[in-house]
C-alpha cells in the first residue's frame, strides 16, 4: 500500500464496496437512479462502508459514493431533489461527517499534490418562465459548506452544489438522466 498514491492508499480499504455512479444514485422513496453511468471505474459506495463499519444504531451521515483517481477524490451526494427541496441540515451531516470519517482513512497518508472535493449532485430544476435564476445560483455554493468546510481547515479544494446537467458537462462522458449529449 502506497503512502503516497492517493488511489492505492484507499483501494484496499474500499475495494469491498466497488460500486457504480448508477447505483450510488439510487433513491429508494422513488425507486429510480440520478445517473445511469455504469463505466467509471473506481466508484466506492460510501453509504455501504459506513453501514459496514459504524454502530447501526447510530450511523453517521455520509455522502453517496467516493470516486478516486491517482490524485483526485471525490465524495459525491446525489439527491432526487431540486436544490430548493433538499434539506440544508442533512446535507451539512453528511458534509460534517463525511468529511471526518475520511480523515480519520486518510491520517497514515502522505499525499502529494491531491485534490479533494465534495459535490452535492441534485434534479434539474425546470426552465422559469420569465427570468431564468439558474446561472446566478450556479456560481454559489449551497448549504453553507464553504463555512464548514473553513471549520475543517479547507480540507476540500472544491465544493460544488451543482444540478445533473452541470455534473454531466463536468464529466463528459457519464451518462445520466436528462443527458445532454
Amino acid at each position: 500500500m502506497s503512502k503516497f498514491k492517493l488511489k492505492d492508499f484507499l483501494e484496499k480499504e474500499l475495494e469491498a464496496y466497488k460500486s457504480s455512479f448508477k447505483q450510488t444514485s439510487y433513491d429508494d422513496a422513488h425507486q429510480q437512479y440520478l445517473c445511469q453511468d455504469e463505466s467509471r471505474p473506481d466508484v466506492y459506495n460510501f453509504d455501504e462502508y459506513i453501514k459496514a463499519n459504524y454502530n447501526k444504531s447510530r450511523l453517521p451521515a455520509s455522502p453517496d459514493a467516493i470516486h478516486i483517481d491517482n490524485k483526485r477524490l471525490y465524495c459525491v451526494e446525489f439527491k432526487n431533489q431540486r436544490s430548493s427541496q433538499i434539506d440544508n441540515h442533512e446535507i451539512q451531516r453528511k458534509f460534517t461527517n463525511g468529511t471526518e470519517i475520511l480523515q480519520k482513512m486518510l491520517k497514515n497518508f502522505t499525499p502529494r499534490d491531491c485534490q479533494y472535493h465534495f459535490y452535492v449532485v441534485f434534479k434539474t430544476g425546470n426552465k422559469p418562465r420569465y427570468f431564468d435564476y439558474r446561472h446566478i445560483q450556479r456560481s454559489t455554493v449551497l448549504f453553507n459548506l464553504e463555512k464548514l468546510n473553513q471549520d475543517f481547515n479547507h480540507f476540500y479544494d472544491r465544493i460544488l452544489t451543482e444540478s445533473i446537467d452541470f455534473f454531466i458537462d463536468e464529466f463528459q462522458d457519464l451518462r445520466c438522466e436528462g443527458s445532454k449529449h
